[in-house]
């Protein structure tokens, strides 16, 4: 599977806007109010209380220790406690990155952001601090993990302050190691482990682990129920929400999961240390190619190269890791480390994993490739260079469907069918189907980005107003009132979920029951507007093989050419099921 990032390629909106649009000032920090005055394990901490929703918010608030000096590529340690109060106001904290299209006050590219951003934001309802829900009346916990390819992103960017005061939630984003800084495994770096989790290459999996336990010890400082945590994410924050399903160490930390747009693949030890062979449909180069980069000392090694590792600037080890023709280093995966993850993958890990999976919701969006399809020139073209246009519009559209449908195959049928056979795990599946975009200038968003990938964040965070490019014309006013409902309908699911550990009919009772995938006619919610067909139950069940197979004997395709196109698409997505995709492609298809 090619690997993605959140909202990275959110150029669509900016080829229409950016001309007439300047960089827009960042906010000034919210003021910081008493009211919201707590006492963690490393001191007061005073937050400030959000608009319009009036929610109580803490930001940046640390977890563990910076990640530097002789810190940086070792399992993450204790915070160190502060005297006085610590004003906890700024959610812009994040760590090493280039900035995106998203991130609207940078400049496009530039690196950003620094080691020292192991922390994390809370939100509650407006309790006073002599007021906060007590033994059974303490609140649902949501801890949400960023996407971004495992390389871009920060808890910060996603706003609790709505599923927070709608739903009686305490809302958890986090900021997790990046890139080469997360997930990096070196035989020097083994060999000078001070600690058992040290010698993991999975630094950011560990991270999230101390989140999670920070959230054990403290969350009742803010009226939470350490015994209802709901770990959630999107994209490769999905993927590390899969990884914790798998994980030994992560076990009891949580009691259900929510997938958004996930995937389920890993690294082998080898693979992350030497590179992905040549040929092989992916790009990674490796820790040490990483490390050669740098350009040690010859005959540099063990303890010494691991401190030459270690006073590298960030910046020199941020570029060292950048993929050859990219300014981004690869994007990483779980390593099967034999430390964190001992399984030799991570299907393997959830095949049998020895203790009980907590209730899972999975699920994707009907068009996921679209977003990342409107930059490809090959797809698409630019009217006066600034408007994009479908070069085909049939094949673009069928192209996306058909690779949409094999990610939502690989991450929600096969993993339902998985976890269903463990026996242990209630899991419930769902498609985001809204598509309802505007069109600028001829440009027709619904055709060219439709129900993309990302698009359902706005919706499960009533994020609309703050949607970072090109809002207006990504969410038309005329397309509110339904677009609103169905915000709040999944936004009362996700609540539900993490409230009584089954979406239900959701927080008031009022909603169709999404009922657990089973053998019947119950396996899939669709998430729609009332227009759309409405939210429903489907009993369509899909794998890579019969995708395959409607793919080949679709007769929507103008030509052969055309659908020659999505088989190529399919592959250059999926490269791991290339003899699949050969096995049904036609013989003319150069492959």
């Amino acid at each position: 599977m090619r690997l993605f990032s959140l909202i990275a390629t959110l150029a669509l909106a900016s080829f229409a806007l950016s001309a007439c649009q300047k960089k827009p000032t960042a906010p000034e920090a919210p003021t910081a109010d008493i009211k919201t005055l707590r006492h963690i394990e490393t001191g007061d901490i005073v937050g400030s209380i959000t608009s319009p929703a009036g929610a109580y918010q803490w930001a940046a608030i640390p977890y563990a220790a910076p990640p530097v000096g002789e810190l940086r590529w070792r399992a993450p340690r204790p915070a160190a406690s502060w005297k006085g109060q610590k004003e906890t106001l700024d959610r812009n904290v994040r760590c090493v990155q280039r900035a995106r299209t998203a991130d609207i006050y940078d400049d496009l590219g530039a690196l950003v952001g620094s080691e020292d951003c192991l922390v994390l934001n809370v939100w509650s309802p407006a309790f006073a601090a002599d007021n906060l829900p007590t033994g059974k009346d303490r609140l649902p916990v949501m801890f949400f993990i960023h996407g971004g390819s495992n390389v871009w992103g920060y808890g910060g960017q996603y706003d609790g302050q709505y599923l927070a005061t709608r739903h009686n939630i305490i809302m958890v984003s986090i900021n997790y190691r990046l890139g080469p800084f997360g997930w990096f495994a070196h035989s020097a770096l083994r060999e000078t482990a001070l600690s058992g989790p040290d010698q993991s290459a999975n630094f950011a999996d560990l991270d999230m682990i101390a989140a999670l336990k920070w959230v054990q010890r403290n969350i009742a400082s803010f009226g939470g129920d350490p015994d209802r945590v709901t770990i959630f994410g999107e994209s490769a924050g999905g993927h590390d929400v899969a990884s914790l399903i798998a994980l030994p160490r992560a076990q009891g930390l949580f009691k259900g999961a929510i997938i958004q747009s996930g995937y389920f693949t890993s690294q082998s030890l080898d693979v992350a240390e030497n590179g992905v062979p040549e040929g092989s449909g992916w790009t990674y180069k490796g820790a040490r190619a990483v490390v050669e980069k740098l350009n040690p000392p010859p005959g540099l090694s063990g303890p010494d190269l691991a401190a030459f590792m270690r006073d590298a600037a960030a910046k020199d080890v941020y570029i060292a890791a950048q993929e050859d023709g990219s300014n981004e280093p690869g994007a990483p995966l779980i390593i099967a480390d034999n430390v964190v993850l001992k399984a030799p993958s991570l299907e393997a890990a959830l095949d049998n994993p020895g203790f009980p999976i907590v209730p899972v919701i999975t699920g994707t969006n009907r068009d996921e490739t679209k977003l990342f399809n409107i930059t490809n020139k090959k797809l698409v073209k630019k009217l006066f260079g600034v408007l994009p246009r479908p070069r085909n519009a049939n094949g673009y559209a069928l192209q996306a469907e058909y690779e949409s449908a094999i990610w939502r195959a690989r991450s929600v049928d096969t993993q339902a069918r998985r976890l269903k056979a463990t026996g242990d795990s209630a899991l419930y599946a769902y498609r985001f189907d809204w598509d309802e975009e505007g069109s600028f200038l001829g440009t027709d968003f619904s055709l060219l980005l439709g129900a993309g990938h990302a698009m359902e964040l706005p919706f499960v965070f009533n994020g609309f107003a703050t949607f970072p490019v090109g809002g207006g014309r990504i969410f038309p006013k005329d397309m509110a009132r339904e677009r609103d409902a169905l915000s709040r309908t999944m936004m009362s699911y996700w609540a539900a979920f993490a409230t009584n550990g089954k979406p239900g009919r959701g927080m008031n009772n009022d909603l169709p029951e999404w009922r657990a995938w089973g053998d019947d006619q119950d396996r899939l919610m669709i998430l729609d507007t009332a227009s759309g067909g409405g939210v429903r139950m489907s009993s369509e069940e899909i794998s890579v093989e019969s995708v395959l197979n409607s793919l080949v004997k679709d007769s929507r395709f103008s030509s052969l050419k055309e659908k020659c196109m999505a088989f190529l698409g399919v592959k250059g997505w999926f490269p791991e099921i290339s003899a699949q995709v050969a096995k049904f492609a036609h013989t003319d298809c150069k492959l």
